[in-house]
């Protein structure tokens, strides 16, 4: 019989399973290049984020607030949503991102919005859907293309979604940077203490102790370069919060909503925090809590609603109020990331 060229069966498993091996070795190397080049997009989107600050405050004179509330004792409803809520947020609640998408060349976007109107208003519905690159972190993996705003649900780790007058749902895009509120948390304000920020709140359960509102950014804060004693390359003005943890937006404020953890892609140990927590996080340990112990470090395994969180491994990609982008990382010293968090503070960063 004729002799034949070719490989016997032995051979081709052989080969398949070079391939395999060799393929098994250069995957891990693509991931680690992936993840890499993602890192440096995130880094480069708080660092665009950075200039965008500073030209809104170079020509405002101050930094634009995490959101606004035009009169926090104001009493209405608009299109089913009523005001102010129980820490004192009503119209029309545009947030930080909002403000500064004329400085990140989205002046067309802007012009699309109606800014008197509450930021859930019908005729705002649609822009506020925008995804806009320069919020968004490759490497968040809990999505990216808006998502409903929740309301407070049956109980304190789950919301169900506001719905309007008109029978429509709000839903804004998201964000996967949050603003820097300090030490204290100022959705955690009792409602006699809810309508200024700017007034130390004094706590009876810890000696009355006073919580300040202390970072740079909150409802209606007002903070310029110069108010950042502590100096800008030591204070945390942004940073990361992967939507996997929780939603967050650049969009602004509805009053009366919640932020739930992603029950529904992780067991998160973590309970809903209030409305403001929508655009903004802070670091404790806060004088609301018994005893002062909670530090809302990065990528804290609990998972807080309004703590810093990266997908780039133990910590997040933060920007600083220089604009320089450092990683936190999840086991910074807790005093000095305190230190970091405020911004008129006078601490020695922990050290």
């Amino acid at each position: 019989m004729p002799k034949r060229n070719g490989f016997t069966l032995i051979e081709l498993l052989v080969v398949i399973a070079i391939i395999a091996i060799l393929i098994g070795l250069l995957l891990p190397a693509v991931q680690k290049i992936r993840e890499s080049a993602n890192r440096m997009k995130c880094s480069n989107n708080l660092k665009q984020l950075g200039l965008a600050l500073h030209n809104y405050e170079g020509i405002n004179g101050q930094f634009p607030p995490a959101y606004q509330t035009t009169d926090t004792r104001a009493v209405g409803s608009a299109f089913g949503v009523s005001y102010p809520d129980d820490n004192g947020n009503g119209l029309p609640g545009w947030g930080w991102g909002t403000l500064l998408l004329p400085h990140l060349e989205q002046d067309n976007l802007f012009r699309r919005f109606d800014m008197n109107a509450g930021c859930w208003a019908p005729q705002n519905a649609d822009a506020v859907k925008t995804k806009v690159a320069a919020f968004l972190c490759p490497s968040a993996t809990g999505g990216s293309d808006g998502f409903e705003v929740q309301k407070e649900g049956a109980d304190v780790r789950h919301g169900v979604p506001i719905t309007l007058s008109n029978g429509n749902r709000v839903v804004f895009a998201h964000s996967h940077y949050v603003t820097n509120a300090g030490v204290h948390q100022p959705w955690g304000r009792q409602p006699a203490y809810s309508f200024d920020f700017d007034i130390p709140e004094p706590i009876p359960e810890n000696g009355n102790k006073l919580a300040r509102i202390d970072g740079p950014f909150y409802r209606n804060s007002k903070t310029s370069v110069a108010a950042v004693t502590d100096g800008l390359s030591n204070t945390v003005f942004l940073g990361e919060h992967s939507s996997i943890l929780s939603n967050k937006t650049w969009v602004g404020v509805v009053p009366g909503a919640v932020t739930p953890p992603r029950l529904d892609l992780r067991p998160w140990p973590s309970e809903n925090n209030a409305a403001g927590c929508l655009v903004g996080v802070h670091s404790g340990p806060d004088t609301h809590d018994h005893p002062e112990v909670i530090i809302h470090a990065p990528n804290d395994p609990f998972g807080h609603t309004d703590e810093m969180w990266g997908e780039h491994g133990n910590g997040c990609n933060i920007l600083m109020g220089d604009g320089s982008v450092r990683f936190a990382s999840t086991f910074t010293k807790p005093l000095t990331w305190v230190a970091l968090s405020t911004r008129d503070g006078g601490e020695t960063n922990g050290n």
